[in-house]
């Protein structure tokens, strides 16, 4: 696995407080099976995302998945699926690599071919809350 994953950052367009307590994942459709794509086809594949979480019936609010220096950005969704099984499932139909698991304040990679986790810690930690909502990446600096 990317070792980049485990020193993620996230911003969230949505207020702390409105974060179901319940968990979420985070998935992104970009990049597929760690290949660069192009905008345009991020562009279409997180479109494809979008929908096929609403057609699910989940709820989904915009997080921007960003390395330390926001050199690399990922926009993506924060996901209330219900179930991690279901959040990994939803990943690898992505063909995700990983997904990222938040119960409570703890922050989990998980591998989307065996669904192993790893624990990273604190989620408020590594996240910026109530972020402009931006479409697809912020600004860098």
């Amino acid at each position: 696995m990317n070792p980049a994953y485990r020193t993620a950052r996230f911003h969230c367009v949505i207020r702390e407080s409105a974060i179901p307590a319940t968990g979420f994942a985070i998935v992104t459709a970009c990049n597929p099976g760690d290949r660069v794509r192009s905008d345009d086809a991020n562009r279409r594949a997180d479109d494809g995302l979008a929908a096929d979480v609403d057609r699910s019936g989940w709820r989904r609010f915009r997080v921007i998945g960003a390395s330390p220096d926001l050199r690399h950005q990922e926009p993506g969704w924060g996901v209330v699926s219900g179930s991690l099984a279901e959040a990994v499932d939803l990943g690898r139909r992505w063909e995700q690599m990983a997904i990222f698991w938040v119960e409570g304040d703890t922050l989990r990679l998980v591998d989307c071919t065996d669904a192993a986790t790893e624990d990273l810690g604190s989620w408020s930690a590594r996240s910026r809350f109530d972020v402009e909502p931006v479409p697809w990446t912020l600004p860098v600096g």
